[in-house]
């Protein structure tokens, strides 16, 4: 266990690193067992690790949910550094796989996610994750974070992993293999983060029955939930929508009006040197993002394919799970362009979605549009 900075990684353990490993930590949480009554610090009570994904939102693993009775938790956060802890109520919004039992320990059924939505809106700060899939992820070296009871009291942890590969095939039950480092009970949940690109990769799930490590589930893994039954006449009749949108467009405002003595994640992200898709600064990535979230969604996957295709080529290499959201279109955008045209789709790539059919429309659609158009005009004259 260390404090968290990635060795080795490029530019060593400097402010960048050590400003990411603030920010992972700031959004992670605890998750507790429903109830009034009882202390914070309460081990008894603690259920599992989680991270803030979006503004009142939360993602976990299903299995720290459901070990828990009913549909209710308690979400512990950091309040502010140096300000202590508070606690609010929150339900159990969806997991996957939904409706198992609790199984043997070890054994929960991949992808093992869930994602609990607070009863009451409190102020957080919320951790980047990626819109590539974890099926491109190269770096060796992952950060993590998560809760455990040590000593018999409850300590928030980090530490560094080893990617050793990937276990399952290109199915909801793929996981990436770490090693490197003891997982202590409690982590799951946890955020995963890539320590180069500054954004979080994956959610920790289970430990290694012996030895050093265990498995994490990516993030995309979340497109595997379930799609409305009917048309969604607005953004909160798709959990998978409102959720990364609410995520994008939260960074999206953070970057517009940051707090003067603390870094954003575009702020760390420009530190470390990433560079989104070889096309974008992380600022111009986190304003596009926050204005493609403003538009309705995608009329369907199907439909997102073949805008995709009709840039690519039929030959372009589609994730799985396939791509649900704009943003999920804009990571398969990455990994699939040439350097020296990269820009050019991105931007082809917005003007189609400014133009795409829509499942519906809201007041502010035309006005979405309106800036999206701007920000690509004022992306191709800079």
């Amino acid at each position: 266990m260390n404090d968290g900075h990635a060795p080795g990684a490029p530019g060593g353990p400097g402010n960048g690193h050590r400003a990411l490993h603030d920010l992972v930590m700031a959004a992670t949480v605890r998750i507790h067992r429903a109830g009034a009554g009882y202390a914070l610090d309460e081990p008894g009570t603690f259920l599992g690790s989680g991270f803030f994904i979006a503004p009142n939102w939360v993602l976990t693993c299903a299995h720290v949910v459901r070990s828990g009775e009913g549909d209710e938790v308690t979400v512990v956060y950091e309040t502010g550094p140096g300000r202590g802890t508070s606690a609010v109520a929150g339900v159990v919004a969806t997991a996957l796989p939904d409706h198992v039992g609790l199984p043997v320990r070890g054994t929960w059924p991949s992808p093992d996610l869930a994602l609990v939505r607070l009863s009451e809106p409190v102020d957080h700060d919320c951790a980047y994750v990626t819109e590539r899939p974890a099926a491109y992820y190269e770096e060796a070296v992952v950060l993590y974070s998560g809760w455990s009871v040590v000593g018999g009291e409850l300590r928030r942890l980090s530490g560094t992993c080893t990617v050793q590969g990937t276990l399952g095939g290109w199915s909801d039950d793929e996981q990436i293999r770490l090693g490197g480092d003891v997982l202590p009970p409690g982590v799951s949940g946890g955020p995963v983060v890539d320590p180069v690109r500054g954004e979080v990769v994956g959610v920790l799930k289970s430990r290694a029955d012996r030895g050093l490590g265990g498995t994490c589930t990516g993030v995309e893994q979340l497109r595997s939930l379930p799609v409305p039954a009917e048309e969604p006449r607005a953004e909160h009749d798709d959990s998978y929508q409102a959720v990364f949108h609410a995520h994008d467009r939260y960074h999206r405002d953070r970057q517009r009006h940051p707090d003067t003595d603390r870094s954003t994640w575009a702020d760390v992200q420009n530190q470390l040197g990433a560079r989104p898709g070889r096309a974008l600064s992380p600022e111009e990535r986190t304003q596009l993002l926050g204005r493609l979230a403003d538009l309705p969604p995608p009329v369907s996957t199907r439909a997102l394919l073949g805008l995709l295709e009709s840039l690519l080529g039929d030959q372009t290499a589609i994730p799985h799970p396939a791509p649900r959201g704009w943003r999920d279109g804009l990571g398969a955008l990455y990994e699939n362009s040439r350097q020296d045209a990269a820009l050019d789709l991105v931007l082809d790539y917005a003007m189609r979605a400014m133009s795409a059919e829509r499942p519906f429309v809201t007041p502010g659609t035309q006005a979405a549009e309106r800036a999206l158009w701007e920000w690509v005009r004022q992306t191709a004259e800079g």
